[in-house]
């Protein structure tokens, strides 16, 4: 299995090189917070800059107004913007849900949202969760009612990311309780702003506000904006589920490897009663088993992309990724916080702040990175079953 990348992908990494320094991440204005997982703030001004350059539908079908690049231009894109820690939030979402359109989306949804989505101008939360149905989305209660030409939406999500300053929702609703327990569900594009519609912010431990509960209130949504047929929605939310594991952990590599390379610059100096920390074996030690964890984890999202590139099946591998990139993350944040020392728990603002209070935020924010997608442990379950062959269920004694 070859990782590098092509003359083509070389050229086209050089590009993005180039624009991020013609246009400095810095600089562009910030809607909503870093949660931590590697793709920055969440900046609506960043992303109009992406589809400027035609890098939003770049993969995209010719006959959808894309440019029918190989899907490896996407991961050149995600690892050169995270090394530099540009403000993608919405990206990976716009990616997952275009895919989703074109595989499964109306003609109303392919002519109107993603001509939107190529522009920058539409961005999406999930709503899948609920406050009684997280690992097990199977439990949830949100019902969707046909009337005529319409859906009336009415339940209740939870931790929906970005969901006060997106566009759309990608809500998963119940419209049928016949036959098997997995079907009967669908997923629809529900516009942000449509009536019945209570959007709250949820704060997190930062203080900063990433995830939102949503009341759906006898929303009406228009048929033609469901995704696929009517009670076949959980397939598009499983494919959906494994897109979000790979596409929204793949540049948390490239994300902790920056982090590194600035904790690594303050090892060496940063003086202890005369000695540079970098001189400190223990320090030398967890340093360099940073650094090889990263490199792991880089290597395991490359093999994962070369099986999806290759249209191989991909059953638990999705699931190992997102596992190892969280906890990676979880340990680079602690390795941080133990290095910085008495500076590691102060924020950014705070003028004795060590690494502009970044290490702070990242630890706060990671605690919850192995719940968020699927937990650690279901996950692992996953791999038990569908990777290793155990049974689905472990016996007593």
């Amino acid at each position: 299995m070859d990782f590098a990348f092509t003359a083509d992908e070389q050229a086209f990494a050089a590009g993005v090189k180039r624009f991020l320094a013609e246009h400095p991440p810095e600089r562009f204005a910030v809607d909503g917070t870093d949660a931590g997982y590697g793709s920055g703030s969440h900046s609506h001004a960043f992303l109009h800059a992406l589809a400027e350059q035609g890098w939003l539908s770049m993969t995209w079908p010719k006959a959808h107004g894309g440019q029918e690049r190989p899907m490896f231009f996407k991961l050149v894109l995600l690892e050169e913007l995270a090394l530099a820690g540009a403000p993608f939030g919405p990206l990976a979402g716009c990616w997952q849900t275009a895919d989703a359109i074109i595989e499964y989306g109306s003609e109303r949804l392919r002519r109107e949202v993603l001509p939107a989505i190529a522009r920058g101008e539409a961005t999406f939360w999930q709503g899948y969760s609920e406050p009684g149905a997280g690992s097990d989305l199977l439990a949830l209660k949100t019902e969707a009612r046909r009337d005529g030409d319409d859906y009336v939406i009415r339940g209740h999500k939870i931790w929906s990311s970005h969901a006060g300053i997106s566009r759309y929702g990608l809500v998963f609703a119940r419209t049928s309780r016949e036959g098997r327990r997995s079907r009967g569900f669908s997923m629809f594009v529900v516009p942000n702003g449509t009536a019945g519609m209570d959007i709250r912010p949820i704060r997190s431990l930062t203080g900063d506000v990433y995830h939102y509960e949503v009341f759906l209130d006898d929303v009406r949504v228009p048929a033609d904006l469901r995704l696929g047929p009517e009670g076949e929605g959980f397939v598009a939310l499983l494919n959906g589920l494994d897109s979000d594991r790979f596409w929204g952990r793949f540049y948390k590599a490239p994300a902790i490897e920056r982090v590194l390379r600035q904790l690594v610059e303050y090892a060496n100096t940063t003086t202890v009663r005369g000695t540079p920390l970098g001189r400190d074996a223990v320090v030398r030690r967890r340093l360099a088993g940073a650094a090889v964890d990263v490199a792991a984890l880089r290597a395991l999202f490359y093999r994962t992309a070369c099986l999806l590139r290759d249209g191989a099946p991909i059953t638990y591998e999705t699931a190992i990724a997102k596992v190892l990139a969280d906890e990676t993350g979880q340990k680079v944040a602690r390795l941080g916080m133990d290095l910085l020392g008495l500076w590691g728990p102060l924020r950014a603002g705070s003028p004795w702040a060590k690494l502009d209070g970044q290490i702070a935020q990242l630890y706060q924010t990671s605690l919850g990175h192995t719940i968020a997608g699927g937990t650690a442990e279901v996950l692992r379950t996953t791999v038990a079953v569908r990777g290793l062959g155990l049974p689905a269920e472990a016996k007593a004694g």
